[in-house]
């Protein structure tokens, strides 16, 4: 496990922030996963939506990695374990991404994403994490 601060920790979860709010802008307009599919630029829509998921994947895995896996016990409400599958999935199973499955993870887990990561933000800016992220390891 490598040695992270605080303020590494918490750009990391700000970087999650950033990209789901991104993801959920950019997909306002897809009502189906036949949206991703009709066109070259539909097409460009869903393999950016696949990028962020897979960066979104990437960044809480590294989180976790950084927390020797104790950071995100604390929020035990998010799906953590199947947010960094899916990384693995978009990452080494390209075949094996599936535009529904993208479709309802972008109009059913985003939001709740995003607002797990503003509450831990929140948390982490209130001062209400500093026991557990003080130091440098959980």
């Amino acid at each position: 496990m490598q040695s992270t601060s605080k303020e590494e920790l918490t750009d990391l979860l700000r970087f999650v922030e950033r990209q789901t709010a991104f993801a959920i802008r950019t997909t306002e307009k897809v009502k189906t996963y036949h949206d991703f599919l009709t066109s070259d630029e539909a097409m460009v829509l869903f393999n950016s939506t696949c990028m962020c998921l897979q960066s979104i994947g990437e960044t809480i895995k590294q989180v976790d990695e950084r927390t020797n896996k104790k950071f995100f016990l604390l929020y035990p409400e998010t799906p953590w374990k199947q947010i960094i599958g899916m990384r693995n999935i978009i990452s080494h199973e390209y075949l094996s991404v599936d535009p529904e499955l993208v479709f309802s993870i972008v109009k059913e887990e985003l939001n709740p994403l995003l607002e797990s990561m503003r509450h831990i933000l929140a948390d982490i800016d209130a001062g209400l994490r500093d026991a557990e992220l003080s130091g440098t390891n959980l």
